[in-house]
Protein backbone atom coordinates (compact mmCIF):
# COMPACT_ATOMS: atom_id res chain seq x y z
CA UNK A 1 0.00 0.00 0.00
CA UNK A 2 2.55 2.53 1.08
CA UNK A 3 4.86 1.95 -2.75
CA UNK A 4 1.57 2.55 -4.22
CA UNK A 5 1.43 5.67 -2.47
CA UNK A 6 4.54 6.58 -3.15
CA UNK A 7 4.48 5.83 -6.80
CA UNK A 8 1.12 7.81 -7.64
CA UNK A 9 2.82 10.79 -5.23
CA UNK A 10 5.47 10.72 -7.93
CA UNK A 11 3.59 10.81 -11.02
CA UNK A 12 1.70 13.93 -9.66
CA UNK A 13 4.99 15.42 -9.13
CA UNK A 14 6.03 14.49 -12.58
CA UNK A 15 2.66 15.83 -14.29
CA UNK A 16 2.74 19.63 -12.08
CA UNK A 17 6.54 19.72 -13.28
CA UNK A 18 5.28 19.18 -16.88
CA UNK A 19 2.43 21.92 -16.10
CA UNK A 20 4.88 24.27 -15.11
CA UNK A 21 7.28 23.77 -17.64
CA UNK A 22 4.33 24.11 -20.42
CA UNK A 23 3.59 27.38 -18.91
CA UNK A 24 7.31 28.40 -19.00
CA UNK A 25 7.58 27.51 -22.69
CA UNK A 26 4.06 29.30 -23.21
CA UNK A 27 5.54 32.53 -21.79
CA UNK A 28 9.01 32.39 -23.60
CA UNK A 29 6.96 32.12 -27.08
CA UNK A 30 4.62 34.76 -25.83
CA UNK A 31 7.73 36.70 -25.28
CA UNK A 32 9.26 35.66 -28.93
CA UNK A 33 5.91 36.34 -30.33
CA UNK A 34 5.24 39.51 -28.38
CA UNK A 35 8.82 41.09 -29.71
CA UNK A 36 7.60 40.00 -33.35
CA UNK A 37 4.10 41.25 -33.82
CA UNK A 38 3.14 42.71 -30.71
CA UNK A 39 1.48 42.00 -27.17
CA UNK A 40 -1.99 41.79 -28.93
CA UNK A 41 -0.98 39.29 -31.62
CA UNK A 42 0.94 37.62 -29.41
CA UNK A 43 -1.67 37.00 -27.04
CA UNK A 44 -3.99 36.24 -29.77
CA UNK A 45 -1.70 33.30 -31.74
CA UNK A 46 -1.29 31.87 -27.90
CA UNK A 47 -4.89 31.94 -27.55
CA UNK A 48 -5.55 30.47 -30.84
CA UNK A 49 -3.25 27.76 -30.38
CA UNK A 50 -4.91 26.23 -27.43
CA UNK A 51 -8.12 26.54 -28.72
CA UNK A 52 -7.12 24.73 -31.34
CA UNK A 53 -5.34 22.29 -29.01
CA UNK A 54 -8.56 21.92 -27.13
CA UNK A 55 -10.64 21.19 -30.16
CA UNK A 56 -8.19 18.56 -31.63
CA UNK A 57 -8.28 16.77 -27.69
CA UNK A 58 -12.21 17.02 -27.65
CA UNK A 59 -12.09 15.47 -31.20
CA UNK A 60 -9.74 12.70 -30.36
CA UNK A 61 -11.95 11.88 -27.42
CA UNK A 62 -15.06 11.83 -29.30
CA UNK A 63 -13.53 9.79 -31.77
CA UNK A 64 -12.60 6.75 -28.69
CA UNK A 65 -15.39 7.33 -27.17
CA UNK A 66 -17.63 6.48 -30.33
CA UNK A 67 -15.32 2.85 -31.25
CA UNK A 68 -17.14 -0.81 -30.14
CA UNK A 69 -15.78 -1.34 -26.80
CA UNK A 70 -14.35 -4.77 -26.71
CA UNK A 71 -16.07 -8.23 -25.66
CA UNK A 72 -16.07 -8.94 -21.77
CA UNK A 73 -13.48 -11.53 -20.85
CA UNK A 74 -14.46 -15.49 -20.54
CA UNK A 75 -13.85 -14.73 -16.93
CA UNK A 76 -16.08 -12.24 -16.62
CA UNK A 77 -18.81 -14.24 -18.11
CA UNK A 78 -18.31 -16.79 -15.70
CA UNK A 79 -18.04 -14.83 -12.40
CA UNK A 80 -21.92 -13.11 -13.50
CA UNK A 81 -22.89 -16.87 -14.25
CA UNK A 82 -22.08 -18.24 -10.94
CA UNK A 83 -24.74 -17.71 -8.44
CA UNK A 84 -27.00 -19.22 -11.15
CA UNK A 85 -24.67 -22.36 -10.90
CA UNK A 86 -24.66 -22.19 -6.91
CA UNK A 87 -28.33 -22.54 -7.32
CA UNK A 88 -28.59 -25.49 -9.30
CA UNK A 89 -26.54 -27.57 -7.47
CA UNK A 90 -28.52 -28.28 -4.79
CA UNK A 91 -30.12 -31.72 -5.99
CA UNK A 92 -29.08 -34.80 -7.98
CA UNK A 93 -31.50 -34.19 -10.91
CA UNK A 94 -30.07 -30.33 -10.42
CA UNK A 95 -26.45 -31.71 -10.88
CA UNK A 96 -27.00 -33.21 -13.95
CA UNK A 97 -28.63 -30.24 -15.76
CA UNK A 98 -25.85 -28.39 -14.30
CA UNK A 99 -23.20 -30.80 -15.91
CA UNK A 100 -25.15 -30.53 -19.10
CA UNK A 101 -25.43 -26.99 -19.10
CA UNK A 102 -21.25 -26.98 -18.09
CA UNK A 103 -20.40 -28.88 -21.38
CA UNK A 104 -22.78 -26.95 -23.46
CA UNK A 105 -21.16 -23.40 -21.83
CA UNK A 106 -17.47 -25.63 -22.83
CA UNK A 107 -18.48 -26.35 -26.04
CA UNK A 108 -19.64 -22.75 -26.30
CA UNK A 109 -16.11 -21.00 -25.07
CA UNK A 110 -14.13 -23.49 -27.13
CA UNK A 111 -15.83 -22.98 -30.50
CA UNK A 112 -16.07 -19.06 -30.06
CA UNK A 113 -11.81 -19.57 -29.75
CA UNK A 114 -11.15 -22.09 -31.68
CA UNK A 115 -13.29 -20.16 -34.46
CA UNK A 116 -12.68 -16.62 -34.03
CA UNK A 117 -13.64 -15.13 -37.21
CA UNK A 118 -11.11 -16.40 -39.06
CA UNK A 119 -13.18 -17.32 -42.38
CA UNK A 120 -12.08 -21.17 -42.39
CA UNK A 121 -8.85 -23.07 -43.48
CA UNK A 122 -9.42 -21.11 -47.35
CA UNK A 123 -9.27 -17.68 -45.15
CA UNK A 124 -12.89 -16.66 -46.90
CA UNK A 125 -14.81 -14.62 -44.94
Amino acid sequence: MKRNIVVYGLYGLAALLMICAAGFALGALHAVLEQLYGKVQASLIIAGGLVIAGLLIFAIAAFISSRRRPAPPLAATALAAAPIAASLLTSRKKWSAALVGGVVILGAILGRQLFKGDGGPDGES
